[in-house]
């Protein structure tokens, strides 16, 4: 952990205990989750102990008056089975709240992202989430950097969310476009509506990037999101198309959907997914992340199923299978901890046992 982030945890954790009023105004967060898997791709397979994205942070608040609130949030990742982490590269702004909705500024995930990730995907971290496909594969990155990716945390942000109405929420987001470079100045536009009540989930998301491949090139992702609650049943299910300009005149498109569910009994959570890419399609010279070439033969399929059992409302017991199956010229991979090496039409898995505390 460097220092600056060792200093900032002191600091942190005395303002936390410095009065009954900074505690009010100052929580520590997070989860921790780590699995022992086996993955396997090829012919070979390799055992491993993996971090799922495990989280450390700290969010505050401050009345400043009238109906308005100064907030913070400061999030870093916890690389639980090796000890590194220590950089706040997650959901880290400063923002204004009130009647008027809220504002932030910092490192943040795009309000695309928010369309399906958390409330259709019953996995989200880890080698069993989906984002290998849905997304084409997920970042924390600045304009341009990782750019086939549509599943991303965007640095430089700034990002307005409107206040709830009957149920109906809307983000508009931006990122600054601090990486131009000659005639390229790329950039990031994004937003989301969604409408959730008690049973059911809606949300459309679309995101625009300018110049992440080519200059003058736009890239586009649309994305459709669906939850309905039957008793303790859950039905989960999004669409999603991607267009980019991977160079001067050259195009590709790519859609693919997920049907998931969930259904917890007592203490029992049962998941399963799956996800489906279809074949890209355009004149594109090349692949675009998963993608291949277009043309047929670069779809894929996930498959992916766990258990989990709820030892208390903070830490689970948990299991989970997945397997994504490659047409000969697609290269998905699993997802946050991939497979070493995947070559085109290989279909990598993974199994494994672990626990999630949280905090």
């Amino acid at each position: 952990m460097t220092r600056w982030a060792i200093a900032a945890l002191a600091g942190a954790t005395a303002f936390a205990s410095c009065g009954a009023r900074a505690a009010d105004n100052m929580r520590i967060y997070g989860f921790l989750k780590v699995n022992v898997e086996s993955v396997a791709a090829g012919g070979a397979r390799q055992q491993r102990v993996s971090n799922d994205l495990s989280v450390l942070g700290f969010r505050g608040t401050e009345d400043l008056g009238g109906g308005l609130q100064g907030f913070f949030q400061i999030e870093m990742p916890v690389a639980v089975d090796t000890g590194g982490g220590g950089d706040f590269t997650r959901n880290t702004a400063v923002g204004l709240r009130g009647s008027f909705g809220q504002v932030l500024l910092g490192i943040w995930e795009s309000p695309y992202r928010y369309a399906s990730v958390y409330a259709i995907d019953p996995f989200a971290a880890g080698i069993f989430a989906s984002n290998a496909i849905m997304g084409n594969g997920f970042a924390t990155a600045a304009n341009a950097v990782v750019p086939a990716s549509f599943d991303r945390r965007q640095k430089n942000l700034v990002q307005y969310s409107t206040p709830s109405y009957r149920g109906w929420n809307a983000r508009v987001a931006a990122s600054a476009r601090e990486e131009k470079n000659g005639a390229a100045n790329p950039g990031m536009e994004a937003a989301l509506v969604t409408y959730e009540d008690e049973k059911l989930y809606l949300a459309y998301g679309v995101e625009r990037h300018r110049d992440y491949f080519a200059t003058k090139g736009k890239d586009i992702g649309h994305k459709l999101g669906l939850a309905y609650s039957l008793g303790g049943t859950r039905l989960r299910a999004a669409f999603e198309r991607l267009r980019y300009a991977p160079a001067p005149g050259q195009h590709l498109s790519r859609n693919a959907w997920q049907l998931a569910a969930t259904h917890n009994s007592g203490p029992h959570i049962w998941r399963a997914s799956l996800t489906r890419a279809l074949d890209t399609k355009g004149n594109a010279t090349t692949g675009v992340g998963g993608a291949g070439k277009p043309g047929p033969g670069t779809g894929a399929a996930q498959y992916t199923a766990g258990y989990g059992y709820a030892l208390s409302r903070r830490s689970e017991l948990w299991a989970a299978y997945t397997r994504t199956r490659n047409e000969a010229r697609a290269m998905y991979n699993l997802s946050a901890n991939p497979v070493p090496g995947l070559a085109a039409g290989q279909d990598p898995s993974g199994f494994g046992v672990g626990i999630t505390h949280k905090f």
